[in-house]
């Protein structure tokens, strides 16, 4: 076969999976959108107006970790839409892969500090609580485990050779490799994939503690008001000054952890496809060369439906933290809109 032959066919392939997958690359330039401006607004807002606020001292953090992963995946997905098969960059493909990992990693590392953060506040005030340097020293530890984990990410991913029995052409594919540095690659994908397991077993755990603490304090409340007594708060004293917490304090502590509950709901929700996804990869080294069209679409739209989980924050924020949502229709409210 010629190369003019060859490369008309493996551009007709490539084509073909493109106009296949638009509805996915359309719909990941939409999170792009959403998670730059929303996360961007989040920064502003908590790492500036908001700025010294412990309940949400990781939240900035959070969102700037967020907003890379949006534009690094979601940007990186796309463009592996678009030269599914016919990919040639061959380091763009091993770096784009590991700052993708990176960021997601780190995102998911944030959220197992926040769930402890939240569970000491809650079910361990008299314990020893999370101050600024511990705080930093989380944040610094996030990172490096995060590093560690994506580290063989540039050798694990790579270009790798896919082949259509209907074209009779050989492509390259930019992602996990199959032939070269497979028991590494394998190897790598089970440790990543016991990890992710292990976080969200950890959070699930942490929050059902978290929660049921609160709704045994919140049942407590409704008695002590059905009753008429004094609402008393012996239960979960704050550790810096136990006496001085208002019922409305306390409530404002528990509405924050239950935004960051459902933020790790999110997370949970988002990620699971992919996890699946990465099962069956790592099962099947042929799963997407053997895919149909239409089932290559749904397949790819819960391959890549975890950006969600980078956009989402700035919507619980808006709904269930008050200064938060006040500061944005500040903002709002401060734009000129005369033309």
């Amino acid at each position: 076969m010629s190369n003019v032959s060859r490369d008309s066919l493996l551009d007709a392939w490539n084509q073909e999976l493109s106009r296949t997958l638009l509805p996915t690359s359309v719909f990941l330039i939409l999170c792009i959108v959403v998670g730059v401006v929303g996360n961007s607004l989040v920064i502003a807002i908590y790492g500036l107006k908001l700025r010294g606020a412990k309940e949400r001292y990781f939240i900035p953090y959070l969102a700037l970790v967020d907003l890379l992963a949006v534009c690094e995946t979601a940007g990186f997905n796309v463009s592996y839409n678009f030269r599914t098969v016919n990919y040639d960059n061959k380091e763009l493909c091993r770096w784009s892969w590991f700052f993708g990992y990176l960021t997601s990693v780190m995102s998911i590392f944030i959220l197992l500090v926040i769930a402890i953060q939240r569970y000491l506040k809650i079910c361990k005030p008299f314990a020893k609580q999370m101050t600024l340097k511990w705080k930093r020293v989380a944040m610094l530890c996030t990172f490096i485990g995060a590093v560690v984990i994506t580290a063989p990410i540039p050798v694990t991913y790579g270009l790798d050779p896919v082949y259509s029995e209907r074209f009779n052409v050989t492509g390259s594919a930019c992602r996990r490799l199959t032939q070269e540095n497979r028991s590494l690659s394998l190897v790598h994908a089970i440790i990543c994939n016991v990890i992710v397991a292990g976080v969200v077993w950890a959070l699930i755990i942490l929050y059902t503690l978290i929660g049921r603490t609160i709704y045994t304090q919140m049942k407590q409340w409704k008695t002590q008001e059905s009753s008429g007594n004094a609402i008393q708060m012996d239960n979960m004293p704050d550790s810096a000054n136990n006496s001085s917490i208002s019922k409305r304090n306390k409530k404002t502590m528990f509405k924050t952890t239950l935004m960051f509950m459902l933020i790790s709901v999110i997370f949970i929700v988002s990620f699971s496809p992919k996890v699946v996804i990465f099962i069956l990869e790592c099962l099947n080294d042929r799963f997407w060369d053997s895919l149909p069209p239409n089932t290559r679409l749904l397949v790819r739209f819960f391959d890549v439906i975890f950006v969600i989980n980078n956009i989402a924050n700035p919507f619980v924020y808006a709904f269930l933290d008050v200064k938060f949502s006040q500061q944005l229709r500040q903002i709002f409210c401060d734009l000129d809109y005369s033309v």
